[in-house]
Order: structure tokens, then C-alpha cells, then sequence
């Protein structure tokens, strides 16, 4: 994942034009990402409803699938689509099956999650922004090549060589910096690494140590650096 959103105004033309759905899976950017506004306190958008409503697009000929668990912790998702298309659905798409059947509690938590984005939603997104900008202008910093140019918090920050992905991952976990591994073939070579996942929760400090984790590392494993 880059860390940047899809152009979702030219996939839908494309798939209205030629009379197809188009599916789109936000089990990451549902409750971040929303609708675009002149009271928006980051350009994430307001309400974290999606990246449908971020990019200004109608819900004609889309299905969106997405998941609380990101952003609200709650083991919970919802298929967005025509009737005549849930049962094929409930059975096809890879958010909605790993999250069910959802207890109780999910349903309690996702409520709960929705009464905190209604209070003060738009002021976390704006946290959360400070913070990932505050990573990719230091990697940025460093040189290191990265596609994230949306500023979302998921920041993949490849290795200049790949078989350092082993050492590179126990390095890390001895730092006490968790992170999701990206190797080939589930990346292309050019791209193995890993990727950093920002949350609400993690505090200036836990960005200054991340920050200072990564210049280490820097200085141990050539990270891919731009050009």
C-alpha cells in the first residue's frame, strides 16, 4: 500500500462507461479519510466517511466494503452495495468475511466509536496528520524514496537491498518498533521493506523515538534513497 488514494473520479468514469461495478475497499481509510469542506481541520476531510465521499464521487455503479477495525477498533464491517449484490458479497469480500460474525460488543464499540468521531473526530484526524507528516518529512529528510504523497498514516519505507528484510525486521523488534514486513513476491524488489502504521494513540514521543529508530537503521541497512 502507498500511502496515497486511488484516482477514484477516473476508475468510476471508466467503469460507468463500460456498464461494469466498480468495488472498493476501504477497510483502511473508513473513520480517517472523509468529505472535503472549507471547515475541515486537515486534508483528510471531515467525518472519516470514506473515500468515496473524499474524492467528491456519487455512489452510482460503486459497492463500498469497509471495516471499523481500523479506525475504530471494533470487529465490525459493512457492504455498501444494491441488494441483488449482498448475497454475492457476503461471501466474496475479504473485509467483511474477516470480521464477522461480529459480537455483540462489536456492535457496542462501534457505536461508542461513532459518538467519539461525531464529538471530536475531526480534531484527532488533525492529530493524526501532525504526526504522520512529522515521519514522512523525516525520512524525507534522510532521502529515502517513498510514494506516500497523500500524507495518510501508512508509510512503507523500502530497503535499498532486500535480503536485509530479516535482519532489518529482528532489528526493529529488538527496538521495539512494530511494524508489517513487505517482501517479494507480495511487493515488487524494488519495493521490499516495511510498513509503519500511525495511530491516534501514539504519542510526540513515540514519534520521536520512531524518528530516531529510523536514522539508526539507516546508518546500519541502506534504505532506498530517491533517484
Amino acid at each position: 500500500m502507498s500511502g496515497n488514494m486511488p484516482d477514484l473520479p477516473a476508475l468510476a468514469a471508466v467503469c460507468r462507461a463500460e456498464g461494469a461495478t466498480l468495488y472498493v475497499d476501504d477497510a483502511h481509510g473508513f473513520g480517517v479519510i472523509g468529505e472535503r469542506g472549507p471547515g475541515e481541520s486537515c486534508p483528510y476531510g471531515m467525518r472519516g466517511n470514506c473515500v468515496v465521499r473524499h474524492t467528491g464521487e456519487s455512489y452510482d455503479g460503486i459497492v463500498l466494503v469497509a471495516g471499523f477495525s481500523k479506525a475504530y477498533s471494533s470487529l465490525l464491517a459493512f457492504l455498501a452495495l444494491p441488494s441483488e449484490l449482498k448475497n454475492r458479497l457476503k461471501t466474496a469480500a475479504g473485509p467483511y468475511l474477516y470480521s464477522g460474525p461480529s459480537p455483540t460488543s462489536s456492535l457496542a464499540t462501534a457505536l461508542a466509536g461513532l459518538d467519539v468521531n461525531e464529538r471530536r473526530g475531526d480534531a484527532i484526524r488533525a492529530d493524526l496528520y501532525r504526526k504522520a507528516v512529522r515521519v514522512l518529512d523525516h525520512l524525507e529528510g534522510l532521502g529515502v524514496s517513498i510514494l506516500n504523497t497523500d500524507r495518510l498514516p501508512i508509510v512503507e519505507v523500502p530497503l535499498a537491498n532486500p535480503a536485509d528484510l530479516d535482519a532489518v525486521a529482528a532489528y526493529l523488534w529488538r527496538e521495539g518498533i512494530y511494524v508489517t514486513l513487505a517482501a517479494y513476491p507480495l511487493v515488487p524488489r524494488d519495493r521490499v521493506g516495511f510498513r509503519i502504521q500511525l495511530t491516534a494513540l501514539n504519542s510526540d514521543d513515540d514519534i520521536d523515538r520512531l524518528n530516531g529508530t529510523l536514522t539508526r537503521l539507516s546508518e546500519r541497512f541502506p534504505l532506498r534513497l530517491k533517484g
